[in-house]
């Protein structure tokens, strides 16, 4: 039984492969990449422009919010009466401290570091198609 078995499976051809399967896996290979990192270029666009107005909006608040409070005002003490600010360092830094607006200026540096973040996207999605390009080009 064991050598009809064998025999059996001797007579077999392989199974080969059509001739323009592994063009059509490349191909589909290349369109999936292709597709990624259009949807990678797009993205990082988006959050590009998203984020440059939020910026722009953000500094406009920081602008609003620094000249509504008494930093400044404490802070032309320092032009004024210089002698005294000296005398009294720790409790004008803490009074600058206090009056300084923190708020807008991390509302200001939540979409600076959102523009890198995007900027870095955009520039390895842009690499790779470069590369994809002449690499498929050829």
């Amino acid at each position: 039984m064991s050598q009809n078995l064998h025999q059996i499976f001797k007579n077999i051809g392989e199974i080969e492969p059509t001739e323009n399967l592994s063009g059509r896996i490349f191909a589909c290979v290349s369109t999936e990449k292709d597709r990624i990192i259009k949807r990678k270029l797009m993205v990082s666009r988006l959050g590009l422009g998203t984020s440059a107005v939020v910026f722009l909006v953000a500094s406009f608040t920081f602008g609003s919010a620094i000249s509504q409070s008494e930093f400044w005002s404490i802070m032309s003490l320092v032009f004024s009466d210089m002698v005294m600010v000296a005398q009294n360092w720790q409790d004008f830094t803490f009074s600058l401290l206090e009056t300084f607006p923190t708020v807008s200026v991390v509302a200001i540096l939540v979409p600076i570091m959102t523009l890198l973040f995007s900027f870095s996207i955009y520039l390895e999605a842009s690499n790779k198609q470069q590369n994809h390009e002449r690499i498929y080009s050829i």
